[in-house]
């Protein structure tokens, strides 16, 4: 039995090698069922995924081109807000000095007025107060007030005083007329 076995190997073997043989062939070629099946899915899976990766490049390049634009958009905007903060705050301090300096015109003009008033009064009777006092300081030779008819206001204020308040009436109307123009 063992040389019938050994007889018959080689032709078998032989047979066997023949068969890989003309299969290696085949998938030299490119014919073989068993190799064609497989390279057809990997063929099929390869240019599916060469054509998501072509989708997804153009996602991403779209999506960088839209950040690009938006951050651009966003600088600009940002730009034109601090230009117009800085315009508005340069607006404001001119109008600031403006408005300093009409007060202080207004006030140099006050105490000009007041100057030209008591330089005029100090030589007339005008300086004089209400009351006048006597020459030996008796109650009866005081002046009694005069008497106004009409509707008049007579104040006991110092020239101080009337001078603040002139100032403060004066800002007032510069101001008001300046909120109309």
């Amino acid at each position: 039995m063992d040389e019938r076995k050994l007889s018959r190997k080689p032709p078998l073997y032989r047979e066997r090698i023949a068969q890989v043989k003309a299969k290696l062939e085949e998938v030299h070629e490119g014919v073989a069922k068993e190799y064609r099946m497989p390279l057809e899915e990997l063929q099929d899976n390869m240019r599916i995924r060469i054509e998501v990766a072509g989708i997804l490049r153009k996602l991403r390049m779209e999506n960088i081109e839209n950040n690009f634009k938006a951050e651009e958009q966003a600088a600009r905007q940002n730009y034109e807000n601090e230009k117009i903060l800085l315009f508005d705050s340069m607006k404001e301090e001119l109008e600031e000095k403006i408005r300093r300096l009409e007060e202080d015109r207004n006030s140099a003009d006050f105490q000009n007025d007041i100057l030209a008033s008591s330089d005029r009064g100090k030589g007339g009777k005008c300086g004089r107060g209400i009351w006048k006092k006597g020459g030996k300081g008796s109650e009866s030779s005081r002046r009694k007030p005069v008497t106004v008819t009409g509707p008049y206001i007579v104040y006991m204020l110092s020239d101080l005083e009337i001078h603040e308040d002139w100032t403060a009436i004066k800002k007032a109307l510069s101001s008001s007329k300046r909120e109309y123009f």
